[in-house]
């Protein structure tokens, strides 16, 4: 199956296909509606044909239907019906989640994507959970403001790197985790990595959307297949 992977970031839109290496992005921004997405989308990805579309959006999924706005976009996200938008059959979970699920290797896995933000999930087995561990004060900021682009901007690669150092391996003890996976452009910048900890990769999420569409069941029926989608 040839599928089109929408990776909703709060800077940029990134366009990928199962059947080509090649990547393409436009820019996002707080004050992007899911119309304009879906028409650069279209824009962008005119010569490409596929059959099906996974959608990855910053943002809760539930049955496949986002149910809260993303914080980092504009608004009109919950009930905006994607499928007729594209004219194509959509499934959709938030960002994390899709990339996590690309990466996923067995067991118990937390993935960290350390982009505009922090975008956190879990995969076990048939459970996909997202979290928000970007809330989470550190030093007395968010997690998400130390770890995330600005942060990196703002302190420089020592101290992100520290600030990596000590909380993930605290997030991954806390959460039961048997690995981490850490995504994100900035990763690749750390000399090392703590235990337990591996770097993402970009094309994870093309592997996520194939696996959602040809390995998972649809999301809005995932509990009749005995899976946890949330």
């Amino acid at each position: 199956m040839e599928v089109l992977v929408i990776d909703v970031g709060g800077s940029s839109v990134k366009l990928w296909h199962t059947g080509h290496e090649e990547h393409r992005k436009f820019d996002s921004g707080k004050s992007m509606t899911p119309e304009e997405m879906v028409a650069g989308t279209k824009e962008h990805a005119a010569d490409w044909t596929f059959e099906a579309v996974a959608l990855g959006i910053p943002a809760r999924v539930r049955s496949n239907k986002v149910v809260e706005d993303p914080h980092n976009l504009g608004p009109g996200w919950v009930g905006y019906n994607f499928a007729s938008a594209l004219g194509l059959p959509v499934r959709i979970l938030n960002d994390a989640s899709l990339q996590g699920l690309g990466s996923y290797d067995g067991g118990r896995m937390l993935f960290l994507g350390l982009g505009t933000g922090v975008g956190s999930a879990i995969i076990a087995e048939r459970l996909i959970l997202p979290l928000d561990l970007g809330r989470i004060p550190y030093n007395g900021d968010k997690a998400f403001e130390v770890l995330g682009d600005k942060g990196f901007e703002k302190v420089g690669l020592k101290k992100w790197s520290k600030a990596v150092h000590e909380l993930v391996p605290a997030l991954q003890y806390a959460l039961m985790a048997d690995y981490v996976v850490l995504g994100g452009g900035n990763v690749k910048a750390l000399e090392s990595l703590p235990d337990g900890v591996r770097r993402g990769n970009n094309r994870a999420v093309v592997e996520g959307g194939r696996r959602l569409w040809e390995e998972l069941p649809d999301p809005a029926n995932a509990a009749e297949a005995g899976w946890v989608i949330l």
